[in-house]
């Protein structure tokens, strides 16, 4: 198997954003100003030809304009991205990002149902095997 391409934080940003949708760059710029990111619009164009050229996202003609989609291979390479910066970060004990983010504050009741609903699904495929 490949490895994932190498990503720079702008375009993990920019892949994130684009999750299960369809954005034009401008509406992709107004999400990242949003987060207090911001970016020429030819700059966030220039992320999104470099992402559509490393197979990551895909774009179709929408008028005078191209509308990007995450393609079906960004999960497989955010989570090669997330497992080498697990690797490089918890190299002995690779739960302790997992047990983590118990301790965050933030995280909603139903984050923490789909956590455990994730790790029950992963326990259930691990012992298929």
């Amino acid at each position: 198997m490949a490895a994932p391409p190498e990503l720079g934080p702008l375009e993990m940003r920019v892949l994130g954003l684009l999750g299960g949708e369809s954005l034009a760059v401008g509406a992709i710029r107004d999400r990242l100003a949003a987060d207090g990111h911001e970016l020429a619009y030819t700059t966030v164009m220039t992320v999104l030809v470099r992402l559509h050229g490393k197979g990551l996202v895909d774009r179709r003609k929408d008028g005078n304009r191209y509308v990007y989609t995450a393609a079906r291979g960004a999960p497989r390479a955010s989570q090669g991205i997330l497992a080498r910066v697990g690797r490089s970060l918890f190299d002995r004990d690779r739960t302790r990002p997992i047990l983590a983010l118990l301790d965050d504050a933030e995280l909603s009741r139903d984050e923490l149902r789909d956590l455990r609903s994730a790790i029950d699904a992963k326990l259930r495929e691990k012992k298929k095997s």
